[in-house]
């Protein structure tokens, strides 16, 4: 839990802070979003990082897990972003509406699935990994989206960011806590001859 939050903490301030950046330069909408991206990809790095530090697993593949974790948070900010990027949109508009749903989806499930492809060479069954996760930053989430009524325009931006890294410090701690388990259940799988599918991965 320490090692994930810490990490994801981190993390989050990259693109939190690339994000008030680029609006306070007020940078094109496609360079926002590129830089935006890019700094969601550092973050997952980082976030894998942790996770990694956390199992203690040896044979877990560093560089794979890290490599999945910041795929997987580059897609997750690519499609968090669409929304604002695009602008215009009428969510009253039932293929909105749906797009919207399979989208959040996607974005939940990028992270745990791409790090359940490097997992399930490492353990059997590891497939749990992806519901647990994707509730895990489902609620965890929300906690991005805590500060927004208390904010608007005539808000000092170091408010602004404080709050923001506030709200993303608790989201850490909330997807570490309810993905313990899980960890942990990875790990003793791990431990277990019959458990472990691939050893030895550099």
């Amino acid at each position: 839990m320490l090692a994930v939050t810490i990490a994801e903490t981190v993390g989050f301030a990259v693109p939190a802070t690339v994000f008030t950046v680029t609006n306070l330069l007020e940078a094109p909408a496609g360079v926002a979003y590129a830089a935006i991206v890019a700094a969601g990809a550092v973050e997952g790095a980082l976030l894998g990082l942790g996770q990694r530090i956390g199992f203690g697993l040896p044979a877990l593949s560093r560089r794979a897990w890290v490599s999945a974790t910041a795929l997987g948070a580059a897609i997750a900010w690519s499609i968090g972003l669409l929304p604002s990027t695009l602008g215009g949109l009428d969510f009253g508009s039932p293929l909105v509406i749906a797009l919207v749903g399979v989208g959040g989806l996607v974005l939940l499930a990028s992270i745990p699935t791409l790090q359940w492809v490097v997992l399930r060479r490492l353990v059997h069954p590891s497939f749990f990994w992806a519901p647990v996760n994707m509730g895990a930053w489902a609620v965890g989430l929300l906690w991005t989206f805590a500060p927004s009524p208390f904010v608007d325009e005539s808000t000092p931006t170091l408010v602004i960011v404080i709050a923001f890294l506030l709200g993303g410090m608790l989201m850490a701690l909330t997807v570490a806590a309810l993905t313990g388990l899980a960890a942990r259940q990875v790990v003793r799988l791990a431990s277990q001859p019959d458990g472990t599918r691939l050893a030895g991965v550099n």
